[in-house]
């Protein structure tokens, strides 16, 4: 049996985020509902730490926050943002509740009249849920008074939402030496920052505070269901499976409830910018509230800014091999089919199904899909579809709601800049300045330019290997840039696309006589997702984890300017089967990426060479084959190899481009070696123009599908192709402008 390990490692305790969707809430201007009991608890709490805060709503509580920080009262800066986050927590737990039990409340009442006529069951629901909402605003009031809580203005909730309160907290830990409690605040609003390299600076800064300790360093918004999660991955992987089980279950309900508690939060007011009538605005705001509901699954799925985007299905993979070890067939069955209703073509969920269909004692209605999962993914489709529908048919309203919108907010920033050169700011007289300026300039690193992320982990990676452990300089390896499932989804893709001979002219044994080389660049697999040839999610996931790649680069590395793509190559390299034992010849010659190698000591920086290229990474796919190993040479006639990386699935190899990281491959042995090479630049005019084509073909195909009605082989020349179907189809060269536009 072939299992599907995706076995995924515990989980960090520090991810600087580099991909990361934007959340989408509804707005609550003037919104208050019932207390649960919990919540009372809380409440009682928190009065007794403040009863000054017990009075006021929560933007008043955020204001004074504020000006605590700005008069430098750290200690009240401190108690003021926990109660504002503290009383955050509780707004959003009374909404979803209250909307959760006025909507279970109306579903179970009869109808006035037994008759549906003209849809009106639905109105009546709609009136009965009303009239539920407003008693619990009116019971709110009674229990904690007409103002405290209740006013939550959009941009209030806004700052909320992206953790701000954190980037005040920091500061007013670390001024009263609460340096751990400082790392834990600044991490948090990180998560939701990740491109806020002052505070990124600084959080290494802290680091190396006295009590700081990197294991120590939490996401203090992290979801309980996250934590849960992975508990269960540390027992999946302790071969623990009944203890498994029960993790991953209680996961699995705290994702979905999580989710749907979300999904209640977005029901709410909705500034519709102009006066439409009553079937039109009731059109409007669900499409508003629709499209926030479908953001939430984007924003579970970020973990301390790690976007794990297979996070709900991947419950399913643990828990049927969980359920198989226990014996528990049916419940295995049932989790395979639940993983195959959100990938029906999984290779390897499709072999193990075929494994458990072999067993005697396994029936065929074995493989039911969960009811939950079921439901779930009949309401993603009918609503995803809705969306198109709506994005497609009533594009020119969508125009001219913006239009409104964007004059309406012409004229509010024109008032407010009016105001603003008539008076000055309260701000502008206080001594304390911004979060993220001018109160740590002092704390800035002279050479900041050169820090590297050493002893971080990022996105689950690790280091493996330094300068002083390979012997150079501008080297480096590095752990976990994929999992396992990532790795064979890679090698599927390969294997389905890839050319032999690909950027050699045909020559399917460029390298060595010996191998059979075959590739496929991010042009080439965007026109076959363009011609409906492939899923545009093997697209998705190459340039997902090839960004990621890059990003890791430019931050070790500290380069003074941005890294750009300026080529990428999926390349597999194969034994062939008469290859002799004894072969002493490299699989790759040694070589620089940026120079011509004349002999021992000169590399010319001169055509053919690509001169523009100034750093290189390999990421690696996998290790089932024998010799292949990548190694540093200290020139092209070396054979004794120190200095040698031996390739996995998720390892990468990453340094500069020149003659001073001259490096090989060893030959393949036997098997086939796969890998992505990437070539990097600083120079714009050199950037790797398909990876935009690549953006615009995906967007394209996820608003009206891939092209129909083109029987059109892919050629190996397929670069013309491209660029002519660019230039003809419209909606293509509108997203092309968009995504080449950096």
């Amino acid at each position: 049996m072939n299992w599907d390990d995706r076995g995924s490692t515990t989980m960090t305790r520090l991810v600087i985020l580099l991909f990361f969707c934007g959340v989408i809430t509804g707005s609550n201007d003037t919104v208050s509902n019932t207390i649960p009991d919990n919540v009372l608890l809380d409440l009682e709490e928190q009065n007794e730490e403040s009863t000054s805060t017990k009075n006021r709503t929560l933007k008043e509580l955020y204001e004074d926050a504020v000006h605590a920080y700005l008069d430098e009262d750290w200690g009240r800066c401190i108690q003021d943002f926990n109660a504002v986050s503290h009383g955050y927590k509780a707004y959003k737990r009374m909404i979803t509740n209250c909307r959760r039990k006025c909507r279970t409340k109306a579903a179970g009442s009869a109808p006035i009249f037994a008759e549906n006529i003209e849809d009106l069951h639905f109105y009546e629901k709609k009136v009965r849920e009303t009239l539920c909402l407003l008693t619990c605003n009116q019971e709110y009031r009674e229990i904690v008074g007409s103002k405290a809580l209740k006013m939550l203005p959009r941009e209030t909730e806004q700052k909320l939402l992206r953790n701000s309160v954190y980037e005040y907290l920091h500061i007013c830990y670390y001024q009263k030496h609460r340096y751990q409690d400082a790392a834990n605040a600044l991490f948090t609003y990180l998560v939701e920052h990740p491109k806020d390299k002052v505070n990124l600076d600084l959080l290494k800064r802290y680091l190396t505070h006295p009590g700081v300790k990197l294991e120590n360093v939490v996401n203090l918004e992290l979801p309980t269901y996250v934590r849960i999660y992975f508990q269960g991955v540390s027992s999946y992987e302790d071969e623990n499976y009944a203890e498994a089980v029960g993790l991953f279950e209680a996961s699995l309900r705290l994702y979905l409830e999580t989710e749907e508690e979300c999904r209640f939060y977005c029901e709410g007011p909705f500034d519709q910018g102009w006066h439409p009538e009553f079937t039109s605005s009731i059109a409007n705001h669900f499409a508003y509230c629709l499209k926030c509901k479908r953001a939430c699954s984007r924003t579970l799925n970020n973990v301390n800014g790690d976007y794990r985007r297979h996070m709900l299905r991947d419950h399913y993979n643990y828990l049927h091999y969980s359920y198989y070890k226990l014996g528990n067939l049916k419940a295995a069955c049932a989790a395979v089919e639940s993983y195959l209703l959100f990938d029906p073509v999984d290779k390897v969920m499709l072999q193990n199904k075929d494994y458990y269909s072999a067993k005697p004692k396994v029936r065929e209605d074995y493989f039911s899909p969960r009811e939950e999962t079921f439901n779930y993914i009949k309401r993603q489709e009918y609503e995803l579809r809705l969306l198109h529908y709506i994005s497609n048919e009533f594009s020119v309203l969508d125009e001219k709601f913006n239009k409104i919108r964007k004059t309406k907010q012409d004229e509010k920033a024109n008032n407010a800049e009016e105001e603003e050169l008539g008076k000055k700011s309260d701000i502008e007289t206080v001594s304390g300045p911004p979060p993220g300026y001018s109160l740590f300039s002092h704390m800035k690193l002279l050479n900041n330019s050169t820090i590297r992320v050493e002893g971080i982990k990022i996105h689950d990676i690790h280091l493996v290997a330094k300068e002083e452990d390979l012997g150079g300089k501008n080297r480096y390896v590095a752990d976990n840039l994929l999992n396992s499932t990532e790795c064979e989804s890679l090698m599927q893709f390969a294997t389905m696309t890839a050319i032999e001979g690909d950027g050699y002219d045909e020559n399917k044994s460029p390298h060595s006589k010996h191998e059979k080389f075959e590739g496929i660049t991010v042009g080439r697999a965007a026109l076959m997702v363009y011609f409906g040839q492939i899923k545009p999610e093997w697209l998705e996931l190459l340039l997902e984890k090839t960004e990621q790649v890059r990003s890791h680069v430019e931050k070790y590395f500290g380069v003074d300017r941005h890294l750009y793509f300026t080529y990428t190559h999926l390349v597999c390299r194969t034994a062939l089967p008469d290859m002799p034992m004894d072969r002493d010849d490299l699989s790759h010659q040694v070589h620089a990426d940026n120079c011509l190698l004349k002999n021992k000591d000169t590399c010319i920086r001169e055509s053919p060479a690509y001169v523009w290229r100034d750093y290189s990474a390999i990421l690696y796919l996998n290790d089932d084959f024998q010799g292949g190993e990548f190694f540093f040479a200290e020139d092209r006639f070396i054979r004794e190899m120190d200095n040698v990386v031996s390739p996995r699935c998720g390892r990468m190899v990453a340094f500069s481009a020149g003659k001073e990281n001259l490096h090989g491959v060893r030959g393949v042995l036997r098997g086939r070696r796969c890998a992505l090479a990437l070539w990097f630049t600083q120079n714009e005019k050199y950037l790797e123009y398909e990876r935009a084509l690549a953006l615009a073909i995906l967007e394209r195909v996820r608003q009206i599908g891939p092209l129909e009605g083109k029987d059109i082989q892919m050629p190996l020349k397929y670069e013309d192709v491209l660029i002519e179907y660019i230039h003809s189809d419209e909606l293509l060269k509108h997203f092309f402008k968009k995504f080449s536009i950096t």
